[in-house]
């Protein structure tokens, strides 16, 4: 499908409505924000400040919502109040995406809203999010996701309009292992934010193992110089690390990738997701289902998946057929708790 072709189906989802925009400012929510301000009756941008944003991250959704000319508002609330949120355990994510999307429920109560929406992509499926079990629960739609945009054609459309969004960014909870505190956030925060001042990278990542800063970054030569390690050594244990380890991998996401291989003369596609499926409530989305034989009939395709996340299509005569089915069925996936 053509990118143009995905945009009028983001637009005719969000016509004529009045839409609450989950919006952090960066690429996907500001594709978002942009369409609504087009096509929806009505259109806010709403950003909640959790108390474990980086220091710039309000800041920049703030600037991004005035040069769309959208309204926006600013939410504070001390997530850390939240034990379920705290204890830091695999849920997390899920419990801070449940509170954001239910502090966006009473705004859209409030002000009579019709639909909330986030910015989730296609290309999102292919990683672990278990806040997405927040956005069924919530019943949140995800346009782009809807309209199988991906994460590709986001930058492609920004790049042509030349609309501005922030640095790709994520909760500092995220670079914790074990119990959320705020001397942690603290401490990562003036990590990444000194790492940025001093090399000028934008995608800067500093994980904290139990008191040992782990460095990641998109480009990890601009760090390898053995006077700036030994200054930000130096730095980071005044803040109160013990140690400091840069990851020479640098900053990656783990994603499934489609890999093709030859079988009986066949040719399969099989991809591997990094969470479990929810068989029953992802094959109940899809018409061509045969609930005897437990696959999917999606063009010339037949794609079977499992409870463990993989996936598996056949009968197709190349890879780019075998991609476009993939992009039906993420769509069309749902997953379940780990």
């Amino acid at each position: 499908m053509e990118l143009e072709a995905k945009i009028k189906q983001v637009e005719d989802i969000l016509k004529d409505k009045k839409v609450i925009i989950a919006f952090s400012g960066g690429s996907d929510s500001t594709l978002i924000a942009k369409i609504a301000s087009k096509a929806s009756r009505e259109a806010i941008a709403v950003t909640v400040d959790t108390g474990t944003l980086p220091v710039d991250a309000t800041r920049n959704a703030r600037y991004i919502a005035s040069k769309l000319g959208i309204p926006h508002k600013i939410i504070k609330e001390n997530f850390l109040e939240y034990e379920n949120f705290r204890k830091n355990t695999p849920q997390r994510c899920f419990h801070c995406k449940d509170r954001i999307y239910a502090i966006l429920e009473s705004v859209a109560e409030e002000k009579g809203f019709d639909i909330i929406v986030d910015g989730t992509n296609i290309t999102d499926m292919l990683e672990d999010r278990p806040g997405i079990m927040a956005n069924y629960k919530r019943k949140i739609r995800s346009p782009l996701l809807e309209a199988k945009i991906t994460e590709e054609d986001v930058m492609e459309y920004l790049k042509r309009e030349n609309i501005d969004y922030a640095p790709d960014t994520t909760c500092l909870a995220t670079r914790i292992k074990g119990p959320i505190t705020a001397k942690k956030l603290n401490m990562i925060s003036y990590a990444e934010k000194l790492i940025k001042d001093l090399t000028g990278l934008e995608l800067v990542r500093v994980r904290d193992f139990n008191g040992i800063a782990v460095i990641q970054v998109d480009d990890t030569s601009k760090i390898l110089d053995k006077q700036l390690l030994e200054y930000i050594l130096g730095k980071f244990k005044s803040a109160g690390f013990r140690g400091v380890h840069v990851d020479m991998e640098g900053y990656r996401k783990y994603r499934g990738e489609l890999i093709g291989s030859q079988e009986d003369g066949r040719t399969i596609f099989e991809l591997k997701l990094p969470y479990p499926i929810d068989l029953e409530k992802t094959y109940s989305n899809f018409k061509a289902y045969r609930e005897d034989a437990q696959w999917l009939k999606i063009g010339d395709g037949i794609v079977k998946i499992s409870e463990d996340g993989r996936i598996i299509i056949e009968e197709v005569k190349d890879r780019k057929e075998a991609e476009r089915i993939l992009l039906e069925v993420l769509s069309g996936i749902r997953r379940m708790k780990n």
